[in-house]
């Protein structure tokens, strides 16, 4: 009878285990999921994954983007790699702004929501081009390319200048 308790108690143990660990593995998967930049925690929730309120729908774009960035990445040189990471800063820094909005009442966040839209797009023209750069046969072709990427990302940032001014 002993034994037939110890090995109950341990089959349960394991269950429970078992259980746990699948659990902590979900959670980092949703949470690596959910980071605009891979390695870099997200202050965006969980829940966000699947919301379809406007400024989840931006942090998602701005996850997608960022990955599309880093297919390409064999482009990456002493040049395109600063100019990946500004890519990258930005991303972050309006998904960090984006949470900030999100805790705002709806009527205060109207003007915002739209703003953001504006240099959400302007971020993932910035990364088309830097990718589409990266397909280029010729030096002065990537060049093009990559100035086009940079007059994206400058208009992000005219965007946020604008609205830590006001």
């Amino acid at each position: 009878m002993l034994i037939l308790v110890l090995i109950v108690v341990i089959l349960v143990a394991a269950a429970v285990g078992g259980v746990l660990l699948l659990s902590s593995r979900q959670k980092s998967a949703t949470a690596a999921a959910n980071q605009v930049v891979p390695g870099i925690a997200t202050r965006a929730p969980a829940s966000w994954a699947g919301s379809h309120d406007p400024e989840p729908r931006l942090h998602r774009r701005l996850r997608d983007a960022v990955r599309a960035l880093h297919t390409a990445d064999s482009l990456d040189d002493g040049t395109t790699i600063v100019l990946r990471a500004e890519l990258e800063q930005a991303a972050l820094a309006w998904d960090d702004r984006l949470v900030a909005m999100a805790a705002l009442p709806v009527a205060a966040r109207r003007d915002q929501l739209a703003t953001a839209t504006k240099a959400v797009e302007s971020i993932e023209g910035a990364v088309a081009q830097y990718v589409s750069a990266a397909t280029q046969r010729t030096a002065a072709d990537v060049n093009a390319g990559l100035t086009a990427a940079r007059a994206q990302l400058e208009i992000q940032a005219e965007i946020r200048r604008s609205l830590e001014a006001s």
